[in-house]
């Protein structure tokens, strides 16, 4: 017979004896039913092997079973250990919560140029119209002229601010009403006393718009 035929056929009764040994029914000469329920009975067993280990496991966990006390005495026992716990009691000292981090408050360039916005030239001129109106008699009121480039003058009624740069003048031109916004560095304001004409009784007031808050000088 060839060598080739000889070598698969050994290789193959090798195989064939590795099989019939991990199966402990066909070693026993068993029948293929009764190797089945074989198979079953020591799958239950090595089960059974394990759920006893577990249990094991579970009383020797408990005191009261490991003294062999019964479940009343072993629940006491429980109970008694419990309450003398030398950790019970102990308050453990609190750890401190780190504070957030804050960042620091970048100003903003308005806040930093607040010195230079029109809303501090208005409410410094609003204050100067407040305490001059208190010095003057009672015939005679503040004014203030508007004088924009080319010679413009509006008698001005209301000042309000519009940007960090920016003013609005509402007042009268030539005896018309009228609005203009200028760039604060273009306007010159005049302040003087006039005359409280007859309809002006009381004296007129001027008005200030600053941070959208209103108010009268």
């Amino acid at each position: 017979m060839d060598n080739s035929i000889t070598k698969f056929l050994e290789e193959g009764r090798r195989l064939q004896k590795l099989l019939d040994e991990a199966n402990p029914g066909k070693k026993l000469g068993l029948s293929s039913s009764d190797s089945d329920e074989l198979q079953k009975y020591l799958s239950a067993s090595e089960s059974l092997k394990k759920s006893r280990q577990l249990q094991k496991l579970v009383d020797e966990a408990d005191l009261g079973k490991k003294l062999g006390l019964s479940t009343l005495a072993s629940e006491e026992l429980q109970k008694y250990l419990f309450a003398h716990d030398p950790l019970k009691g102990t308050t453990f000292p609190a750890m401190p919560i780190p504070e957030p981090i804050r960042m620091p408050h970048v100003p903003t360039f308005e806040e930093n140029n607040e010195f230079q916005s029109a809303a501090v030239l208005l409410r410094r001129l609003a204050t100067s119209i407040s305490q001059w109106r208190t010095a003057l008699p009672d015939d005679v009121q503040p004014g203030i002229l508007a004088i924009l480039h080319g010679g413009i003058q509006i008698d001005v009624e209301c000042l309000t601010q519009e940007g960090f740069h920016g003013i609005r003048i509402e007042g009268q031109l030539k005896g018309s009403p009228c609005a203009v916004f200028a760039h604060q560095s273009t306007v010159q304001l005049l302040c003087f006393v006039q005359t409280v004409n007859p309809p002006e009784t009381p004296r007129r007031s001027i008005g200030f718009i600053i941070n959208d808050e209103e108010s009268k000088a």
